[in-house]
């Protein structure tokens, strides 16, 4: 009859195995850590970046449309009344139609335009034509040269007025009802519908876009009463605005300034665009 011998571990054998796998750990995960750490890192920047930079990017496309001059700071503020398109308005009538021109001896009610907008049928649309964005010494809107005096402002189309667009041809035919009277010819004859103004505000720790609003205020709203809030961004940490106005030389120029925070952790990320702003009305 044979015996065999059992063969196995000793304790101490496993005790080795144990102190030698350990020490091949220890030195793999030296390796291993810090990647994982620098992928976690830049995922986290790179969330912070994505929600400052739509932010950003949604203000920057807000701001390319806005009607000439209307771009105003004030504090964490930024205001802009938006426009959904522009044409030029035809100033001499064509033979035998004499209504198909722009008036602005008198409240004129029809008008047509070159070519074919794209807003026929499109409700709650106001006319804009040739808005300097005047202001009075106070710093106060002008009525009649500036579409956010609080007066009769003639440079714009009233909130409430119904304005119909329709099809003529090669051109589109502009309907006020009741008429309005233009303050000034605009040297290029060009003619903006808008539709609303667009407030973009930073406060408690996040910024929000306002719409729908009565924008014919003076003095501009900061947040503005009533129409719809939406956020754009949380955990704002700072932000600030500032517009120059252009000049003969040059175009006006929007800075926007904007900083998030990682509320876990603490970090921030800053980022700063510049929004060049086509005043020629």
């Amino acid at each position: 009859m044979r015996y065999f011998r059992q063969q196995g571990f000793t304790l101490v054998e496993m005790i080795i195995v144990i102190v030698i796998s350990g020490i091949l750990l220890s030195v793999v995960s030296v390796f291993i850590a810090q990647p994982i750490q620098g992928f976690i890192d830049l995922s986290r920047r790179a969330t912070l970046v994505y929600s400052a930079e739509n932010a950003l990017r949604r203000m920057q496309r807000d701001i390319r449309r806005a009607l000439p001059n209307s771009v105003r700071v004030s504090g964490n503020a930024l205001e802009l009344i938006s426009t959904v398109e522009g044409a030029r308005y035809r100033a001499s009538p064509p033979p035998g139609d004499p209504d198909r021109r722009l008036q602005f001896t008198l409240a004129d009610s029809d008008f047509d335009v070159l070519g074919n907008l794209s807003s026929v049928g499109v409700a709650n649309l106001l006319v804009a034509i040739y808005n300097i964005g005047a202001v009075d010494s106070a710093g106060l809107p002008l009525d009649g040269s500036n579409a956010y005096a609080a007066g009769t402002s003639n440079v714009i189309t009233p909130p409430g007025t119904t304005v119909n667009i329709t099809q003529n041809g090669d051109e589109d035919h502009i309907e006020i009802v009741d008429g309005w009277q233009f303050s000034h010819e605009s040297p290029s004859r060009r003619l903006y519908l808008v539709d609303t103004a667009v407030s973009y505000v930073c406060n408690g720790g996040q910024l929000v876009r306002y719409t729908g609003y009565d924008f014919t205020n003076a003095v501009q709203p900061n947040p503005p009463a009533g129409g719809i809030a939406r956020l754009m961004a949380d955990n704002v940490a700072a932000c600030s605005f500032s517009y120059a106005p252009g000049t003969n030389q040059r175009s006006g120029v929007t800075t926007l300034d904007l900083t998030i925070s990682d509320t876990a952790t603490g970090e921030q990320i800053r980022l700063l665009h510049q929004v060049h702003v086509d005043n020629a009305p």
